[in-house]
């Protein structure tokens, strides 16, 4: 056999290595897609089941700050309201439980093809994440029953009898929490960005007004309700947040040059 056919042979060889290989990723894609529906169904089933505490508890908080002269009265308008509240419920409980298998299952499909180098960024920011999402969900549940109120002082004013659809109120209740949780992820945001060179701590900090004014804006935006009270409660930590993420990108980056001065100084 000549050398050509020996070429020749190992390229008809390859694609199927290739194929088989893609096959086992398939594969194994797919028992982990399985494995998160499952996980997605089993919290779904316990969502259902703790609707009523769960519920009961976002009401009451919502509510605990509107005047004590304003009557409110829940009130839906059609009879399947009821069901896709519980069943709407249900989901975002079941997607709360399940986060973790999801994340889990995600790490240990994409992990094998990373380098160790890529490894450790990854594992340092994820429990950050996970901690500033907390934080900006921690925040807004104590800031809802101000802004509620905010709302509710108005209806007071005007002396009437308010009929909440409460799959609104409770789903308002949500969309803060889940809003100031990703607004939150701002830090690691302007850390990777200053990180791979896209922007630099020294421009953000000399252009810190209009910088700052930004934040402002998306808080406003962000904040699904709208209102100043969520705004500002949103922007402040965010401001706050968002110069310590600079100084933290600043500094990254200052250990990142002294590392490569050390290679460059070994070639």
């Amino acid at each position: 056999m000549t050398p050509l056919d020996d070429d020749r042979s190992s390229l008809e060889d390859k694609p199927r290595e290739l194929r088989a290989t893609l096959g086992e990723h398939l594969e194994e894609l797919r028992q982990r897609l399985f494995r998160v529906i499952g996980a997605l169904i089993v919290g779904m089933v316990g969502g259902w089941m703790v609707f009523g505490p769960v519920y009961n508890e976002l009401v009451y908080h919502g509510m605990k700050g509107f005047p004590e002269a304003l009557e409110v009265e829940s009130a839906i308008t059609s009879i399947q309201d009821a069901f896709f509240l519980h069943f709407r419920m249900a989901f975002y409980l079941s997607l709360a439980l399940v986060l973790p298998v999801l994340v889990t299952q995600i790490w240990g499909f994409v992990s094998p093809g990373l380098k160790p180098q890529e490894r450790k960024p990854v594992k340092i920011v994820a429990p950050i994440s996970v901690l500033l999402f907390f934080i900006g969900g921690f925040i807004c549940w104590h800031i809802l029953p101000i802004t509620l109120s905010w709302f509710a002082g108005f209806a007071d004013d005007l002396g009437v009898i308010v009929m909440q659809d409460p799959a609104k109120l409770v789903f308002l209740m949500v969309k803060m929490i889940l809003a100031f949780g990703i607004g939150f992820q701002m830090p690691l945001i302007v850390f990777f960005l200053a990180r791979f060179g896209i922007i630099t701590p020294e421009g953000l900090l000399r252009y810190w007004r209009h910088s700052i004014f930004g934040v402002f804006v998306a808080s406003a935006l962000i904040t699904p309700s709208g209102d100043p009270v969520g705004m500002l409660s949103m922007a402040l930590p965010l401001t706050l947040l968002f110069f310590l993420s600079v100084y933290a990108a600043k500094w990254s980056m200052r250990g990142r040059d002294n590392s490569d001065d050390e290679l460059n100084s070994l070639d």
